[in-house]
């Protein structure tokens, strides 16, 4: 995870100080976003359990993402503030033996350095960010042939990151849309004797995963 964080921390300041010096009639002195749409995880999101079921697990790496993101300009390209996000994942499964339900929501909150450049008609905008992240998970099997039902609740907190970037085309002096995409991740641990965590070899799992998404955003 630190050479993660390293080589995210590299690539932007790299992509900072690469850019052109913007227009100085159109200085940045704070920066709003609001966007949502796709993310995608990697890592032990899912629970052992799930892979009973065929489709089970794809299912459970697909969900959706909301963020909101405020950020104050202390120079002319960079800014620093905080972001907030939420991302939801889902997964069913019926057949003649069993019944299953399994929903997961990951929260995030955490302070964030950004840099920003007018590039071509729009502002590229990047940002790193490090914070506290809040998993849960609820799992329910129903036996169909015992009718017993099983549930599970299982939740943690821990040290999370992200890095994103998007372009925003700018819609008159205050307005912006425009594509956005960010690299989540953090690492958890596992509480003993719940169903959840029953067969992983050890009490820590990882998650990464992506984001991609449709932003609003405004400039002052």
């Amino acid at each position: 995870m630190r050479k993660t964080l390293l080589l995210m921390f590299v690539l932007l300041s790299c992509m900072a100080g690469s850019l052109s010096a913007k227009n100085a009639n159109e200085d940045v002195h704070a920066l709003l976003f609001v966007e949502g749409g796709y993310s995608h995880t990697f890592g032990d999101l899912n629970s052992t359990a799930s892979q009973y079921f065929s489709s089970f697990q794809r299912q459970l790496r697909n969900g959706y993402t909301v963020q909101a993101t405020a950020m104050g300009c202390f120079s002319e390209n960079f800014s620093a503030g905080v972001v907030a996000w939420k991302k939801g994942f889902s997964a069913s499964n019926d057949d003649p033996l069993h019944e299953a339900t399994e929903t997961q929501d990951i929260k995030y909150i955490g302070p964030a350095i950004g840099g920003h450049e007018y590039f071509g008609p729009g502002l590229l905008f990047v940002c790193l960010s490090l914070g506290y992240t809040h998993f849960s998970d609820k799992y329910v099997i129903h036996d169909v042939r015992l009718d017993e039902r099983e549930e599970d609740r299982f939740a943690t907190g821990a040290l999370g990151y992200l890095f994103e970037f998007k372009y925003m085309f700018c819609l008159g002096k205050y307005v912006m849309v425009g594509p956005g995409m960010g690299y989540f991740g953090f690492q958890g641990k596992n509480s003993d004797g719940q169903y959840w965590t029953d067969f992983l070899e050890n009490d820590g799992f990882r998650v990464d995963g992506f984001n991609i998404t449709a932003c609003v955003g405004l400039k002052f």
